[in-house]
């Protein structure tokens, strides 16, 4: 065997495991975007149902304070 087959050798492994890793590190980010878009949706649609809710106590609170200490 020469020294650039020896060498060819050594370095194969090396070459499928930086791929591997690569396509490991891809998959990862792909995932990591579709996570952060679904919990971006999910924010937003928390943000306008507490909004709906700050706006219902604020009329309630309004109500009340009309009332006045009427009965």
């Amino acid at each position: 065997m020469s020294w650039w087959e020896a060498v060819g050798l050594m370095l194969a492994p090396g070459g499928v495991i930086v791929i591997a890793v690569g396509g490991l590190i891809e998959r990862t980010r792909r995932e990591n975007n579709r996570d952060h878009a679904k919990n971006s949706k999910l924010l937003e649609s928390i943000d306008r149902k507490v909004d709906h809710v700050s706006t219902r106590m604020d009329d309630h609170i309004e109500w009340h304070l009309d009332q006045g200490g009427k009965r």
